[in-house]
């Protein structure tokens, strides 16, 4: 799982939409009639893209499985302190969540940085011989993390990191009250994103739609980070914008298992088409449970959004980038290309494709070299972030002929920043000064 999931299904919902938008506002019915089975693998791809591609490549043409998506029950305010407190002092929440980096110039400002946007959890829950300990979550208001930990004699030998894991019994739920609140916020982000004014009809519609659906609209995604002898190492993950101060949530794990060994990798998945398994039940149990733990999330370090017009060339290919979303993972920025592309053509069997227009650019061109235009960025103690090898993502739109291309495009970050002490992004080699654009939020 990595930390550019949000800002990848961001772009990938913006560019579904910009496809789609005449289609979406012309259709008779407020929402498709999608069977449940295809809304959920839909949350899994959108939660997790990265892991998806990399499972589904592993597993061959027949996988069906998992993919890696946004939680604490809160004591006495003093003894939420204690434990902030003691998680810092010994950096536990970079322990619990590695996969975040550390920066290894001032590591106690990334645990800094990490305990301020988590929540520390420490519940434990036993069950004859296994132990379930849910460490900490951490959120940054569009996304949330937990650190799970399994312990038991009688985990089958045949488990590891690359096991083709069940977990569908196991969920991540909001109380009634608080999911209504939270989709009344998604169907307002959805009408402004469709330039739609709501009625109260279609807003109650929406949330009726996701309450009604089996499974639940929102789905936490397991992703088994290692394996020590009897200890278990999970990273859970789930979309979780900031619609509710202060979400509660319950995770439940109940019935995790694995699919029977088979030699050849091709035949280890099993695909799942409208609710129909294709392939055996896992036959091999890991952990039964159930377990249940209830937890209230703090307020999280939202993302600093900004507006301006930078203009910057890379590759000899010129940019203007309008939007900076800075968050505490990653940062996501929406472009225009400033020059008109060859748009790509579906030709027919035996159709010649149409000579691309020499005074255009090339759509591949502009395609990577936005996966490598966010090269870092300067903090206000004037240290430089490089961004090298770290995930990016990107979408691109364009008009039937090439015209007006555009849209977003983000990287994730080595380590946690703070968004507020972020004062510059390099593009190309363009220094951009945020204190030059209009400061939107935070």
């Amino acid at each position: 799982m990595t930390r550019f999931e949000p800002s990848l299904r961001r772009a990938l919902m913006d560019a579904n939409l910009a496809q789609y938008e005449r289609v979406l506002q012309n259709a008779d019915t407020a929402q498709p009639d999608f069977s449940p089975s295809y809304l959920r693998e839909r949350m899994r791809l959108l939660a997790d893209p990265w892991g998806w591609m990399r499972r589904r490549e592993a597993m061959g043409p027949r996988r069906r499985r998992r993919l890696n998506w946004r939680l604490i029950a809160i004591v006495a305010a003093l003894l939420l302190l204690s434990a902030c407190a003691v998680a810092v002092a010994t950096g536990q929440f970079s322990q619990w969540f590695p996969r975040m980096g550390v920066d290894p110039r001032d590591p106690e400002v990334s645990e800094e940085v990490l305990s301020r946007t988590g929540t520390a959890i420490e519940q434990s829950r036993t069950a004859g011989s296994e132990t379930a300990t849910l460490n900490a979550a951490i959120w940054d208001g569009e996304y949330v993390r937990l650190s799970l930990v399994l312990e038991s004699p009688d985990f089958p030998e045949e488990l590891t990191e690359d096991s083709n894991i069940y977990y569908e019994e196991c969920s991540l739920k909001l109380p009634e009250e608080q999911l209504r609140e939270y989709l009344r916020g998604d169907a307002l982000a959805q009408f402004e994103r469709l330039g739609e004014t709501p009625t109260p009809e279609k807003v109650e519609e929406h949330i009726r739609f996701y309450m009604d659906l089996e499974p639940p609209f929102l789905y936490p995604l397991f992703d088994l980070r290692s394996r020590e002898g009897d200890t278990l190492t999970f990273d859970i993950g789930m979309p979780l914008d900031a619609y509710v101060d202060q979400p509660e949530l319950t995770l439940h794990v109940e019935n995790i298992a694995i699919y029977e060994y088979v030699e050849k990798v091709e035949d280890r998945g099993v695909s799942w088409l409208d609710g129909v398994r294709s392939g055996p039940e896992p036959e091999i149990p890991v952990l039964r449970g159930p377990f249940d733990f209830t937890f209230t999330l703090e307020k999280p370090i939202l993302s600093i959004q900004y507006e301006g017009d930078a203009e910057v060339t890379a590759e000899d290919i010129p940019f203007r980038f309008t939007d900076f979303e800075i968050g505490v993972f990653d940062m996501d920025l929406s472009y225009e290309v400033l020059a008109p592309m060859n748009a790509i053509h579906v030709t027919r069997p035996g159709e010649p494709e149409p000579e691309p227009d020499p005074d255009k650019l090339d759509e591949m061109a502009v395609r990577g070299t936005l996966h490598t235009i966010i090269r870092g960025l300067w903090t206000e103690d004037g240290e430089y972030v490089d961004f090298e090898n770290m995930p990016s993502g990107m979408s691109l739109t364009m008009g039937p002929n090439g015209e007006d291309p555009g849209g977003n495009v983000g990287r994730n970050y080595p380590h946690p920043i703070d968004p507020a002490t972020v004062t510059a992004v390099k593009l190309g080699e363009t220094r951009v000064e945020l204190s030059e654009l209009e400061r939107l939020t935070g």
